[in-house]
């Protein structure tokens, strides 16, 4: 009895420290969890991780960068009351224009008669904006990492009833005057005048080909209209671009004593043309 009494009291003993070395094993467990957290929490505090982001400048390549451009529509004209979103992008061969989503700060001067939203490139022009002005168009980029301009030219069909896209339809002759109807290849099929003072003459237009260009002048007073060639693909001989123009009520712009050439180059000289739009 009295080994059976003594094992059993020590069997006691040794229950009891296995226990207080489970208790202290999970002291130690929970405090080597503390600790590693608290490490955790330190290093975070210290050197907090940052999420790496790539800019959308660093998406663009340099040569794509330097090809931004505002983007203002074929005519960069607006007329009073006008609103014009505006984008930033490039021109992919050879005429198609490609946006961009990159980061751009608006701005338009003078602010006097136009608005810009400096975030959406929204172009407000105000109602009593007065034909002629020209607003100046910045886009600047990622923080002046690209800047790119355009402007803007106001104009109303009673201060220039000449801006717009003309086709041609009649010719006169020199001789007697005579109005006579046009078909064929003997057609200018696009004469296209801009608010900015430039304009264009194609023959067969075919994307973003055209015949000649130039600047012209015209005074509302005396009808008078003087156009000038800048350069061209096809220039014909016998130009003759000073004279008189008119449009009548019908919408038919008239250029006498103007003579804008034919395709055919053996084609002799008239003495004008009708157009309409």
């Amino acid at each position: 009895m009295n080994r059976l009494k003594k094992f059993l009291d020590d069997g006691a003993v040794i229950l009891r420290y296995l226990f207080a070395f489970r208790r202290f094993v999970l002291v130690c467990n929970l405090f080597a969890i503390i600790s590693l957290a608290c490490n955790f929490l330190t290093r975070e505090a210290d050197d907090p991780i940052i999420p790496t982001q790539t800019s959308e400048a660093q998406k663009l390549d340099e040569q794509t960068l330097n090809r931004l451009e505002i983007n203002l529509g074929k005519s960069a004209q607006a007329k009073p009351g006008d609103t014009v979103q505006l984008q930033i992008g490039v021109t992919e061969c050879c005429y198609v224009f490609k946006p961009i989503e990159i980061k751009t700060r608006w701005s338009v001067a003078p602010q006097t008669g136009a608005k810009i939203d400096p975030q959406t490139g929204l172009l407000e022009i105000a109602a009593d904006a007065a034909p002629g002005a020209v607003f100046t168009i910045t886009a600047d980029v990622q923080d002046g990492l690209k800047t790119a301009t355009a402007q803007v030219t106001i104009y109303t069909e009673q201060a220039n009833p000449l801006v717009g896209i003309w086709h041609e339809v009649k010719q006169i002759e020199c001789t007697s005057l005579a109005i006579k109807e046009l078909e064929g290849d003997d057609i200018l099929r696009e004469l296209v005048f801009k608010a900015d003072g430039t304009f264009q003459a194609t023959f067969t237009p075919f994307e973003i080909y055209h015949d000649y260009w130039g600047t012209y002048t015209f005074d509302p007073q005396s009808g008078a209209l003087e156009m000038a060639v800048l350069k061209g693909n096809y220039i014909p001989e016998n130009l003759d671009l000073q004279g008189k123009y008119k449009v009548d009520e019908q919408g038919q712009l008239t250029l006498l004593q103007i003579w804008l050439g034919r395709r055919e180059k053996a084609t002799p000289a008239g003495c004008g043309h009708v157009f309409k739009k």
